[in-house]
C-alpha cells in the first residue's frame, strides 16, 4: 500500500494536470457522494461512513486549514499557498455558493453563503469547476474577501477542501464544528479528514490575563483555562486556525511556522 501511495504521488507530481482532473472530477459528485455515505449511516450502519474515510479517503480527501494572514506573526514569512487571502489573490476567485453541511443539518446560525469558488490563474493547481457555476453566485474578489472576514470574526474555520491530495483543492470552505461533515466527524470520531495549517498558537504569557475568551473559541480542544486564571495549552491539538487569535482581547495569540 505505501508503495503505491509512493507511486501516485510520483505520479502527481510530474503530471499535475491529473490532479486537477481528478479534483475537478470529486467537486462534481462530492455532494452526492456525502448524501450516499450519510444515508447508509442513518439506515443500515452507522460507522460505515467512517469506517469508508479512515480505508479509502485518509490523507485523500478533506479539508486542509489555512488561516488568515492577520493571524500570523508579523515576524513569520509564509508561502501563498498558506494563506488563505494569498491564495484567493493568486486565483480569479468568482463566486459564492451555499454550504451544504450548514443547509443539511442547522444545528447554528452562521451564514449559508459561505462556500468559495475559485477558478486557477496559468499555471496553478486549483481546479476551474464550470458546472457549479448554476448553484453559485458570480460576485467580486472584494465580495469574496467580506465574506472571509466575516467568517473570521464569527470563529468559523478556513479549508481548502481537497482531492487527491491537499495540493489539490477545489473549493474554500468557513466552518463551523457543529455542522461541518469534515470537523463534525473529526472531533466525534477522529477521522483522518483534517490537515493541520503550517502553523501552531504561540501565546505570550505576559500579556495573556487569563480571560478564557479563547478557550471555548479553539475549535479543537487545544485549550482551557486551569484554576480560572491560567491557560494551558495542548499544541499538538491545534491546527493554526487563528481562531484564538481573533477572540483574544489581550491579543496575547499569534501564529509562528510550526516546527
Amino acid at each position: 500500500m505505501a508503495r503505491i501511495k509512493d507511486v501516485a504521488a510520483r505520479l502527481l507530481e510530474r503530471q499535475p494536470a491529473i490532479g486537477k482532473v481528478l479534483a475537478t472530477a470529486m467537486g462534481a459528485v462530492e455532494i452526492s457522494m456525502l448524501q450516499v455515505l450519510n444515508f447508509v449511516g442513518n439506515h443500515f450502519s452507522k460507522d460505515f461512513k467512517i469506517r469508508f474515510m479512515r480505508t479509502f479517503f485518509k490523507n485523500r480527501w478533506g479539508g486542509r486549514v489555512v488561516p488568515l494572514g492577520v493571524n500570523i506573526s508579523a515576524e513569520t514569512m509564509f508561502l501563498p499557498t498558506q494563506e488563505i487571502f494569498e491564495i484567493i489573490g493568486r486565483s480569479q476567485a468568482f463566486a459564492i455558493g451555499t454550504c451544504y453541511c450548514r443547509t443539511k443539518h442547522k444545528r447554528c446560525d452562521n451564514p449559508t453563503s459561505t462556500c468559495i469558488l475559485l477558478g486557477p490563474k496559468a499555471g496553478h493547481a486549483l481546479a476551474d469547476i464550470p458546472y457549479r457555476t448554476s448553484t453559485f453566485t458570480r460576485v467580486s474578489k472584494e465580495r469574496i474577501m467580506q465574506v472571509l472576514e466575516d467568517a473570521d470574526k464569527r470563529g468559523l474555520v478556513h479549508q481548502t477542501i481537497f482531492f487527491p491530495s491537499p495540493d489539490y483543492y477545489y473549493v474554500i470552505c468557513n466552518c463551523c464544528t457543529c455542522c461541518c461533515e469534515v470537523l463534525h466527524d473529526f472531533k466525534r470520531f477522529g477521522t483522518p479528514s483534517i490537515v493541520k495549517s503550517d502553523f501552531v498558537e504561540k501565546t505570550d504569557v505576559a500579556r495573556c490575563k487569563g480571560c478564557g475568551a479563547c478557550a471555548p473559541a479553539c475549535p479543537f480542544n487545544a485549550r482551557s483555562v486551569v484554576d480560572g486564571a491560567k491557560v494551558q495549552v495542548k499544541q499538538e491539538k491545534c491546527f493554526g486556525c487563528g481562531v484564538c487569535a481573533r477572540r483574544c482581547p489581550e491579543g496575547a495569540i499569534k501564529l509562528v511556522r510550526r516546527k
